[in-house]
Formats: structure tokens, sequence, C-alpha cells
């Protein structure tokens, strides 16, 4: 009998055989049906041909969503033990916190002393005029160090209110003597580190030339060198009023570049970067007496573009003191004017408000809610409340500085 008949007869007699035991009820007992049906089965696998592979279905897959990442969002209070309230980042190390910024006083001016040194590493850079077309920038310190900064130059009357609304320790070479009283006695002696011989680590003479390219602070012996006097405030200051968010605000327009001038051969520049989605910074390289370029701005320590987060633009009453144009008040305390933030790609306009003497400059929208910065650091340029705004190009803007 061939395997194909064997098996069908095999069928049969299976079908067959439960029928039966299924409707007659036999009596047949336990050990006999199983008897039976080992003689079945041992005949089926002996008889049977290999089986056939059937083919199997793969089942439908759902397609798992595209991870995405949760916005960054914070402020302007309740911030959390590990973020920095002026830039909105998690610090490697929240004890850093625990301290008053360090805010030094960096030259733009002699050109000589460029590429500038550590800010890169600043949570906020203050620009403002110092007048004949010149300026000089405030660098701020909190949720990291840098090693290097500088040049450092003299203090300006501007600085003590700054300094104050930081809740900082200014490092500064000294300033004019008028000025110079005006800071101490807004801030203390022990708030105010001159540069000396005697303050090395925290401030040291490289020996470069000249004095004005000379000076050089390192943050961390700044804190140090602060720590040591008997007034020094060790316990984390409050710094509330920034908010930030990752998510860029509704509202915006074009705001690819901005040109900060303040005078001939001597203009900031900033330019987004999709790829990095910051603000590349770029200055003055003069040519000439009636030629200059622009070049990338970079950290000597680094030899890196800097790159900032949020340019800011705030307009502020300049009160010139003296007839040469080189000393002014800069109102900040318990007033406001109009600002212009750059952020993403976009700019978008508001208002600044100096609260008081112990809290940061805060911005808000058109609407009058508090204008939500993309987490970072920040620059702020400090310009006239006359100053000029153009746009030649869509996008591309300039803001020349002018006083009441």
């Amino acid at each position: 009998m061939t395997k194909i008949k064997m098996t069908a007869l095999v069928a049969v007699t299976v079908l067959i055989l439960t029928t039966l035991l299924t409707a007659c009820q036999t009596a047949l007992s336990t050990q006999q049906v199983q008897g039976t049906m080992s003689v079945i089965v041992n005949e089926t696998i002996t008889a049977m041909p290999s089986a056939t592979q059937v083919p199997t279905i793969a089942p439908t897959k759902t397609p798992l969503p595209t991870p995405t990442t949760a916005p960054i969002k914070y402020g302007p209070s309740n911030f959390p033990d590990n973020v920095d309230p002026l830039t909105g980042l998690t610090v490697a190390d929240p004890s850093i916190l625990n301290r008053r910024p360090v805010m030094i006083k960096v030259s733009n001016l002699p050109p000589s002393g460029r590429p500038h040194a550590g800010l890169s590493k600043a949570d906020i850079v203050f620009d403002y005029s110092t007048g004949e077309g010149g300026n000089r920038f405030l660098a701020l310190y909190y949720g990291q160090d840098a090693d290097m900064v500088g040049p450092i130059r003299s203090g300006r009357f501007v600085d003590r209110w700054l300094v104050s609304m930081y809740q900082g320790v200014l490092g500064m070479m000294y300033a004019y003597a008028p000025e110079y009283a005006k800071i101490i006695n807004q801030l203390g002696y022990s708030r105010v580190i001159n540069g000396t011989e005697n303050t090395c680590p925290a401030i040291c003479n490289k020996n470069l030339g000249i004095s004005e390219i000379s000076w050089f602070a390192n943050t961390a012996e700044m804190t140090k060198y602060y720590d040591k006097s008997a007034s020094a405030l060790t316990t984390k200051p409050t710094l509330d009023g920034m908010v930030f968010n990752s998510v860029p605000p509704a509202g915006g327009t074009a705001g690819s570049e901005l040109t900060m001038h303040f005078g001939f051969a001597n203009e900031g520049q900033w330019k987004y970067d999709t790829a990095s989605k910051k603000y590349l910074a770029w200055i003055d390289n003069r040519i000439d007496q009636e030629t200059y370029t622009m070049i990338p701005w970079v950290d000597r320590t680094t030899n890196e573009q800097l790159a900032i987060s949020n340019v800011i633009v705030i307009f502020a009453n300049y009160t010139t003191l003296n007839g040469d144009d080189t000393m002014h008040e800069i109102s900040l305390v318990g007033t406001s004017g109009k600002a212009l933030f750059f952020r993403d790609g976009q700019v978008y306009t508001g208002k600044w408000k100096g609260v008081d003497t112990t809290g940061p400059i805060q911005f808000f929208d058109a609407n009058n809610q508090p204008f939500e910065l993309q987490p970072g650091n920040s620059w702020i340029s400090i310009t006239g409340e006359s100053s000029s705004v153009t746009q030649d190009t869509p996008g591309v803007y300039k803001v020349t500085f002018l006083k009441p």
C-alpha cells in the first residue's frame, strides 16, 4: 500500500473511532483507549510524509513615534536648584550657584588688546557706550567660570547699577575718582576688586606691553578672593526675573542679522547660524583711516567664534556729565524702555524694565507679558534712546548709537 493511501486510511480510521467513542459512550477503559490511540499516533508518524512548511505572514508593525525633546521652560521664578536663572541652563555642579556672580570690566579699545579672552563663557555680556565712538563690556560669570577674562579696564558709573542689580562682585582696573567713589558707595569695598600686583591669581598682570591690554581675571579665583572678606555672601542669591523657553514665541519677524554701530570702525555684528541655532559674532577690523571690514569675533582662549543665544538691544537714557563726552549716567534702575530681542533667527519688539537695585533686568513682549528668551547666553547692548534702527534688507538690522 502506498504512503498516500495509508495516510488517507489512517485519517478515516481516526474520524470513525472518534465518532464511535463519542456517540456510543463506549465502556472501553481509559487504558484501552490510550493504547489504541498510541497505535494510531505511531502509525501516523511512520506513514505520513515530511510536513510542508506553511508560509507565515508577519504581523503589521505600528510605526514608533519619532522621539521629541521636551521644551525647556523656566522662570521668572522657582528655578530648580541646578538651573542657572541667568541662562535657563542646567549647571554641572549646583554648588557653583551658591555665590555672587563675578562681573569683569572688559576693554574693547585699543584694538591691540583683541582678541578678547573669556567672553564665550559669560552668562551675559553687557555692551555700552563710553563716549567718543567707543564702547566697553561688562562680562558676567555665574553658571560657569573662565580661567582668563580680559583685558580689564576701568569702571564706569553704570557698572555700580549693573553689579548691584545682579548682586555681583566687580573686577576692574580702578576708575576716574568721581566714578570710583560712586562705585564704592554703592557696592562697598569688599565687592570691588581692583587689579594690583597683590591680587594675582584673581587678577593678574600678563605684562603685554601697555597696561590697557595686560590685566586679566580668573573668575574662580575672584570668588575665592571675595570669600576671604568678612562680609562675604556665600549663600545663593535670589536672581529671579528672566524667563526661558526653547520654543520660540509667536509674533516674531525675520531677524537674521544685527549690527550695533557705536562709531567708525567700532561695530559688533551678529549673524544667525541655522546649524548651531546661535548668532555668530563679527567685529570690526580697521584697514586704514577710511576703511574697515568685519572679521569673525573669536575668544583667544578657545580660538572659536563667539556664539550667542539671545542678542538684546535696550534703549536707555544717557546723561553726559562732562564736556568731552566720556562720563555718563545711564538710567537703568526704576525705569524702562523699548527693547529688541533677537532669537532663533527672528526679532521681536518689546520692552525692558529695571525693577530695583537687587534684581536682574526683566524683559516683556508687546503685550506686556514676560518675554521668553532662548536658554543660553545673552548679549545685551545698551544704546541711547534716540538711536536709529534701520533695515535695508528684510531681517538685516542696524542700530546706530545716538544719545538724546
